[in-house]
């Protein structure tokens, strides 16, 4: 783990200690009308990529619009938009999860869903789409639009909330974590249940759950054995407490994988730990790994770690 996931996790950490607060200022911000018209906003948004007449696209942007890493105003992101349908006209999009709204500011909120799009049905991918909405005079309006495969390929440096590899051991994808209250599908509080869902942006895929986790960091690891197939390392997160439980993941026979128990990690103890660093190739026993493991020292009553050799899970 770099010194730029290491500083995520650490955010993320301390965000989480005070998310509760949080959570009750924006309670009060945030209406339930509020909440109706951001995600009819999206459905028109969402139309307007289908051709639908009805979508009236002018009533979605703000007069200027950060659009996939451009800064341009709402009639410039149209006139892209249009050119791009009219180029691609057998382009199609659907919203394949729910809407994740969280407030961001006083007047702004931040939506995360994902996104299934292709200019053919064989060709469609799933991406994890990012908005900012902002409350105007005239109604909720798109303030900034993007995904997180996008920002990972533009970014100068290595995005820990996306990863790319040969997960299946053939074709490159991407992947990465959301997060949801299970029961109602919105976003998780401190007081309510959390899951995660791992995500590809191959559709036949399918999300796999993970209980009692934050979303955090993502991480390919290479070469554990010679079946060619990348693993994702998860890095989740939860409200408090150092200790987490990581997960490594691949996809056989197009599904995910858990492809070892869950690995103790200690987020004090390990914080500049890389996947690389967490599980290695056994090479004297083929189909086998080195985990290094959070364990507590009971003598010397301290955390620390040991190494502890596990199989490589495959499907027969």
């Amino acid at each position: 783990m770099n010194t730029r996931f290491a500083s995520l996790i650490r955010w993320i950490f301390s965000a989480s200690l005070c998310l509760c607060a949080f959570s009750s200022w924006a309670s009060v911000t945030l209406t339930s009308a509020d909440e109706q018209q951001i995600n009819a906003l999206i459905d028109r948004w969402n139309d307007d990529l289908n051709r639908q007449e009805q979508a009236q696209p002018q009533s979605l942007y703000a007069p200027q619009v950060e659009w996939f890493g451009q800064t341009l105003t709402a009639q410039q992101v149209l006139a892209n938009q249009q050119a791009f349908l009219a180029k691609n006209k057998n382009y199609q999009q659907s919203i394949v999860s729910t809407l994740n709204i969280q407030p961001a500011e006083e007047d702004r909120v931040q939506v995360r869903f994902v996104k299934r799009a292709g200019l053919d049905l064989d060709k469609e991918q799933n991406y994890p789409a990012e908005f900012i909405l902002k409350k105007e005079t005239s109604g909720w309006r798109i303030v900034s639009e993007t995904d997180g495969i996008t920002r990972a390929v533009q970014s100068k440096d290595d995005s820990s909330l996306v990863a790319k590899g040969k997960f299946d051991g053939s074709h490159t994808s991407y992947v990465w974590m959301t997060d949801s209250d299970p029961r109602t599908g919105g976003v998780c509080t401190e007081e309510g249940d959390c899951e995660c869902a791992l995500w590809s942006s191959v559709p036949d895929v399918l999300p796999v759950k993970i209980p009692q986790c934050l979303a955090g960091g993502v991480e390919t690891v290479s070469g554990l054995d010679d079946s060619g197939r990348d693993r994702v390392l998860l890095f989740p997160q939860w409200w408090s407490s150092a200790l987490r439980v990581l997960y490594l993941y691949d996809i056989q026979q197009k599904q995910w994988i858990k492809t070892l128990p869950g690995i103790s990690f200690n987020i004090n103890l390990q914080e500049t730990a890389t996947g690389a660093d967490l599980v290695k190739r056994d090479p004297a026993h083929p189909g086998r790994v080195n985990v290094v493991q959070s364990v507590f020292d009971e003598a010397k009553e301290e955390p620390t770690t040991k190494v502890v050799s596990q199989t490589l899970r495959t499907l027969k």
